[in-house]
């Protein structure tokens, strides 16, 4: 059965599910804490506060106060560090490291950096590239990229609207290339409020370079699949990418194979499992095992991706049309043992675990 790592009245949230913000032993998750009416569909990312709580006892410390919720968390690909950002300022970007075991934090400052970020972070394996998605003005998004040894920045890549959401992720073995979310027909105000997150062309994915050049287009989306749900990540180190597209609907989804790998290159995707209407992924860190949740409603599932078999684990018990930080948005731990998620169950948002139990993933791999 599942069990709160947090508790209310205040909203918790896992941050999200690109990668397990958990350190290598999955002794420790992060976890953010906000303030406000946790309740109010109008609440938005806002600062929050990061905690370190343990699995096994719910113990928790405070490791990072104020940072910007869920824009530019990060965790290196070892496990060992967790980042997240702050705004001292309104012309300047604090990064900050924090060390899994000890909460030791490092701190870099980058002076006249954009400080309106649309999404998440990504270091590189080295500890010195961090790049984020940037509102830079009316109609006007990028990628910025920040050297945490030299303290300097610049924007290595820049677009319109479609360029809104670009959940920008370093590939993990080499972070020579990175994964770009591409919202076709995105539509915002003047002032960056949605209108449109996507357009009738769908969303689609592509590669650049750590300098921003050197754009290569991925069969997904239209014309090559129903258009992608916004949902990826790169599956372990195999250079490859897990991702979910959209299917025909929420019925018909589960026997249309949306849940898909490819490795850049290829012609076309190819389905990993079918079965369920899958929407957020994530895999193990050896890559032999995905992590997601399926609707409707709410389902928290693991896979192997070698034979695509999968077993529901638990309910997530959301609401059906949850409110900010409920989507269960599901990760592996990296040693397989748990799954880390968010459900408002309670009313209130907060993070939960589910035991994997043993022997599981290993039958769900036999052929």
């Amino acid at each position: 059965m599942p069990f709160p790592l947090t508790h209310g009245p205040a909203l918790h949230d896992d941050i999200y599910f690109e990668v397990p913000y958990m350190d290598p032993t999955s002794r420790w998750v992060m976890v953010q804490e906000y303030p406000g009416d946790p309740t109010s569909p109008g609440l938005d990312y806002g600062t929050a506060n990061v905690w370190r709580t343990e699995v096994a006892t719910g113990k928790r410390d405070l490791a990072c106060e104020g940072a910007i919720g869920i824009h530019g968390c990060a965790v290196s690909p070892d496990q060992t560090t967790f980042y997240c950002c702050r705004l001292p300022r309104e012309d300047c970007v604090e990064i900050i490291a924090i060390d899994f075991a000890t909460l030791e934090q490092t701190a870099v400052f980058f002076e006249g950096a954009p400080t309106k970020q649309y999404s998440l972070g990504s270091i590189s394996p080295d500890g010195r590239t961090f790049v984020t998605g940037a509102y830079l003005g009316p109609h006007h998004f990028g990628i910025v990229r920040f050297d945490l040894r030299t303290g300097e920045w610049r924007l290595i890549h820049e677009g319109a609207d479609d360029l809104c959401n670009v959940h920008p992720q370093l590939e993990p073995r080499y972070g020579r290339d990175i994964l770009v979310q591409h919202n076709r027909g995105a539509r915002l105000t003047d002032d960056g409020e949605i209108i449109d997150l996507v357009g009738e062309e769908g969303a689609t994915l592509y590669l650049i370079g750590t300098e921003g050049g050197g754009k290569r287009t991925l069969p997904v989306g239209k014309p090559f699949t129903s258009p992608g749900q916004g949902h990826q990540c790169w599956l372990g180190e195999t250079g490859e990418i897990l991702l979910t597209v959209c299917g025909d609907g929420i019925a018909p989804m589960p026997e249309q194979g949306i849940l898909c790998r490819l490795r850049p290159g290829d012609a076309e995707a190819v389905p990993v499992a079918r079965g369920h209407a899958f929407s957020h992924v994530g895999c193990s860190r050896d890559a032999r095992f995905f992590c997601g949740d399926a609707m409707s409603p709410w389902t928290v599932v693991v896979g192997s991706m070698k034979t695509g078999r999968s077993h529901v684990l638990c309910d997530a018990e959301c609401s059906p049309a949850p409110a900010f930080g409920a989507h269960p948005h599901p990760y592996l731990s990296p040693d397989c043992r748990w799954v880390i998620f968010n459900s408002d169950r309670t009313g209130i948002p907060q993070v939960y675990a589910a035991e994997v139990p043993e022997g599981l993933l290993g039958e769900l791999d036999e052929e």
